[in-house]
């Protein structure tokens, strides 16, 4: 079976086909549709026996947050980059990093491992739609947990495109799909960048925030010119600004690499403060969320001047 072949559980399949579970389970016992039975149903097959609306929906765009670097605020940046544009867009938010910070912010439980799904070393991909969890009006969160740290040694040439695989089958739910990084190079960030549409990268304002741009901007061309050619990049986003503190010649610096945000984020208390109360930063300070909406709006923009 083909890695694309996503195989879907009785649930997960009557959604993709766009009927009820009790039409769904009468209908495949009627047609004698291969996995009415198990329980188990194939993408593929599913194709041939049902009309899949695929034309409705949304033209999702895909953001990878990705810095090599740890300290950067990916996590930060996703989170809230996330919750910006919630407000008026449906967002999916991928926890793909092992560290799972963005997963612990919001869900106290242990929750399935992603790895379990993707159909790493032999394993059955399955759907992941299961195991969306919804957060907030609007944001839906795709969690992580420390398994994922096994993604490492590509076992077969399709290891290189689980993550993109993984999520095809719910891209039309969503106009944006932000992508968590871990900050490190290797088998977990190109998948993250092989699935990605676009590339944020944030850059804390101090001198060795700029060790290591050079080797994350010869990734991001190597994934363009062998793996994903449609990726651009949106650019590098200044954070944890202080104007007085601030380094003279930073943004010269990262604009040998990357173009940079107009809008930069600023250093707020409240930004811990929200992760420590594991509450939405809009809670607890609408000052620092404004600085969010307008990376948000400026992020928007700039997909759609590359869009058009």
């Amino acid at each position: 079976m083909s890695k694309a072949d996503t195989v879907f559980d009785l649930e997960a399949a009557s959604k993709y086909v766009g009927l009820g579970l009790v039409d769904f389970q009468r209908k495949v016992s009627e047609l004698k549709v291969p996995g009415w039975k198990t329980g188990e149903f194939k993408r593929s097959i599913l194709s041939k026996y049902f009309e899949i609306k695929s034309d409705e929906g949304f033209d999702s765009s895909v953001i990878a947050i990705s810095n090599q670097k740890g300290g950067e605020g990916k996590t930060t940046i996703s989170l809230y980059l996330a919750e910006a544009l919630a407000e008026n867009h449906k967002v999916l938010l991928i926890d793909w990093d092992p560290q799972a910070n963005a997963t612990q912010l919001f869900l106290n439980d242990d929750v399935p491992s992603v790895m379990d799904y993707l159909g790493y070393r032999g394993k059955k991909s399955k759907d992941i739609m299961p195991i969306i969890k919804n957060v907030s009006e609007n944001f839906d969160l795709l969690p992580s947990t420390l398994e994922l740290a096994n993604l490492t040694t590509p076992y077969e040439r399709d290891d290189f495109e689980l993550l993109k695989e993984a999520i095809l089958p719910i891209r039309s739910s969503y106009e944006y799909i932000i992508i968590d990084c871990p900050p490190s190079l290797g088998l977990i960030l190109e998948n993250a960048l092989i699935c990605a549409d676009f590339i944020l990268v944030p850059i804390q304002t101090r001198a060795f925030s700029l060790q290591g741009i050079r080797d994350l901007h010869e990734t991001i061309l190597k994934i363009q010119r062998k793996a994903n050619q449609r990726l651009k990049l949106l650019g590098a986003v200044l954070n944890q600004f202080e104007g007085q503190k601030a380094l003279a010649g930073l943004a010269e610096g990262v604009k040998k690499y990357f173009p940079v945000f107009e809008t930069v984020i600023q250093r707020r208390e409240s930004i811990p403060q929200a992760q420590a109360k594991m509450s939405f930063l809009a809670k607890i300070d609408l000052a620092t969320m404004k600085n969010f909406r307008e990376l948000a709006a400026e992020v928007k923009e700039k997909i759609n001047v590359e869009k058009n």
